[in-house]
């Protein structure tokens, strides 16, 4: 008996296993769309064909999904809140992953979703029962309270675990009293529509701000979110992106388009940057200060080639076919990762390379390591002999007013604008690096020696995306639509800040019933260390801190750079004192002399000792009670 059983154990689990296959088929045939889909697929070639019909699997989840909920109209909120979630992690596994991670990946989103809905559907099946009990909308709210907490009590018997439901009954009741909705602050991000929120602080970025485009173990591309939806005060750079590059010591990054302009500037290391475009090949030796451009759909690969130290990079990215949004296409590569050359059916490849398909397989079926790989010594030595030295400046170097080639140009080379003990500041323009009028960007690198700052200035056009590349220190930002907000208490309640920045029934207000309110200003407070990236608007005064230990170098990127002035506001050559002296005495309400002897106090200009230089117990006072006036402006006038 025990050897039959044996004997008919496998067949058992042999059928059970094909009547589950069998019901899998019975539904997918229950769709048409699927059938049609899965049909098309098998007129693909081999290699695409898997893919095609996974394709197919998750439209067709998709839409069952959809039906779901019509079907479950009292969640459909909760449905669709599901639903959006797995689109946006499907979404961010088809620009982080390749080959089988990105199925995995995407195996995982389905498993969150149906978690998801687990959850919802709990929580509608709780609200039922509460209406059931008694405990619904309609009930006496003390009453719906002293309910709740009882079934905690029965429930929990950890404390902890009672105290947390207890949290809980009462967040709902003040949901209840609020219109239904819940004021649990999380519960709050989760029904934001995908967008991140500005804070109180919508112009600096950190680390967590950036996402990974492309990462292996030998190095990442991370991409920093779409400025528009930090906060809509930022629409006017909202087709600007900015990435870093960071490759280990000896890599290669594999040869790779974009449909975006961008302009690159070497934060650390030296490398080779090789430029196909249509029959031509530049390689160019690239070292820290170099910037180029590379236009849209050149064919681009990058080397590491320091056998010690990290290669890194920060690209201005203007995209040239999706507002907002760029994408990474790779020629090269086989399934990791993925060459586009593989999305062609056969026969196409067949006939455009005049050969075997088997041949064509062997060469786009290899690649597996990723897009960044590592070289060897000998392989970086063969690539990089042949490359132009770039970092001259204009007029002898390329790229520029009399140069036709399109090589780096060191922004390190060119003489400072403005130099003292404190600081100095180099600048280039489409005077200098041609490239650069072709998007209208100027860049300017600022060295601020440790314990000193950059006098208050703001810029008359552009718009300043700096980028710190090294040392520590902090930056302030005097915003006028922050300062209408958070005085008549609205940002919150607003939404995102900016959201009224235009609405002109404020500025009749501004003047208050007597004409003594003006305008009102606040202030953006911000800690800088390398990679962090702020944003100035146009108009926006700010002043640059370097901390007391360290320098600290900024590089930015302006935009639109026609036509900008950089005004400083103290210093030697601060505007304020090119008025008349009755302008002086009417703007300010007091003598022309008080007034000259404010901004005649500091003798340097552009660059000049900081805060933290000047503090004494009678200033640390002063400082404390005037905030920002006291804190920057005091040391800029010398005071």
């Amino acid at each position: 008996m025990g050897t039959k059983l044996k004997t008919l154990l496998p067949l058992l689990l042999l059928a059970l296993l094909s009547l589950s296959t069998l019901c899998t088929t019975s539904q997918a045939k229950e769709d048409p769309k699927l059938k049609e889909c899965r049909r098309q697929c098998s007129q693909r070639p081999r290699q695409q064909r898997e893919q095609c019909e996974q394709w197919c699997w998750e439209q067709h989840q998709q839409r069952e999904q959809e039906g779901e909920c019509e079907r479950e109209r009292g969640q459909e909120g909760n449905c669709r809140k599901a639903e959006k979630h797995l689109e946006q992690c499907r979404r961010q596994c088809e620009e982080t992953q390749y080959g089988g991670q990105r199925q995995q990946c995407k195996q995982q989103c389905q498993k969150r979703y149906e978690e998801e809905r687990q959850r919802s559907r709990g929580q509608e099946g709780e609200r039922g029962r509460e209406q059931e009990r008694g405990t619904g909308s309609d009930r006496d709210p003390q009453e719906r309270m002293r309910q709740c907490k009882k079934e905690c009590r029965e429930q929990h018997g950890e404390r902890q675990a009672r105290w947390q439901c207890e949290q809980q009954c009462e967040e709902r009741e003040r949901g209840r009293e609020h219109g239904g909705r819940d004021l649990n602050p999380r519960r709050w991000e989760e029904e934001e529509e995908g967008e991140e929120r500005g804070g109180e602080n919508p112009y600096v970025f950190k680390r967590e701000h950036f996402k990974h485009k492309l990462r292996t173990e030998h190095g990442n591309v991370r991409v920093l979110t779409n400025f528009a939806k930090r906060s809509k005060l930022l629409l006017g750079i909202a087709n600007y992106r900015v990435v870093l590059i960071e490759l280990n010591p000896r890599t290669f990054v594999l040869p790779n388009h974009w449909d975006a302009d961008d302009i690159c500037y070497v934060v650390k290391g030296r490398g080779t940057v090789t430029v196909l475009k249509k029959e031509e090949k530049q390689s160019h030796s690239i070292r820290q200060g170099d910037i180029l451009k590379v236009d849209a759909g050149s064919v681009v690969y990058v080397i590491n080639s320091d056998s010690r130290d990290k290669l890194i990079i920060a690209k201005l990215v203007n995209p040239v076919s999706t507002p907002g949004k760029f994408e990474t296409f790779f020629g090269a590569g086989g399934e990791n990762p993925e060459s586009f050359y593989r999305g062609f059916s056969d026969e196409v490849l067949e006939a455009a390379f005049n050969t075997e398909r088997d041949r064509i397989e062997r060469v786009f079926g290899k690649q597996r390591r990723g897009p960044i790989v590592q070289a060897s010594e000998e392989q970086i030595r063969s690539m990089t002999r042949e490359t132009s030295e770039g970092g001259q400046h204009w007029p002898f170097g390329e790229g520029g007013r009399f140069g036709e080639s399109r090589g780096p140009f060191n922004i390190l080379k060119k003489r400072p604008t403005y130099s003292n003990q404190y600081g100095q500041l180099h600048e280039v323009d489409a005077n200098d690096y041609r490239p650069l009028g072709e998007l209208d960007v100027k860049i300017n690198l600022a060295n601020i020696s440790s314990g000193s700052m950059e006098a208050p200035t703001y810029n008359s056009r552009s718009t300043m995306i700096g980028v710190v590349v090294g040392g520590r220190g902090r930056v302030e930002i005097v915003c006028p639509h922050l300062g209408k907000q958070s005085e008549t208490g609205t940002g919150r309640s607003r939404g995102r800040y900016g959201d009224n920045e235009d609405d002109d029934d404020d500025d009749d207000d501004e003047s208050g019933q007597h004409g003594q309110k003006g305008q009102r200003y606040r202030t953006i407070r911000a800690n800088l260390s390398p990679g962090t990236v702020f944003v100035v608007p146009a108009g926006h005064p700010f002043a640059e801190i370097a901390s007391r230990d360290e320098n600290i170098q900024i590089m930015c990127f302006n935009v639109p750079a026609e036509k900008n002035e950089r005004i400083f506001l103290a210093g030697r050559n601060n505007v304020m004192s090119k008025m008349e002296r009755e302008a002086k005495e009417l703007a300010f309400d007091a003598s022309a002399r008080e007034v000259d002897e404010l901004f005649n106090s500091q003798r340097e200009q552009a660059f000049m000792p900081g805060p933290e230089s000047r503090r004494s117990p009678r200033g640390g006072g002063r400082r404390e009670s005037h905030g920002f006036i006291a804190s920057v402006l005091e040391a800029a006038a010398g005071m």
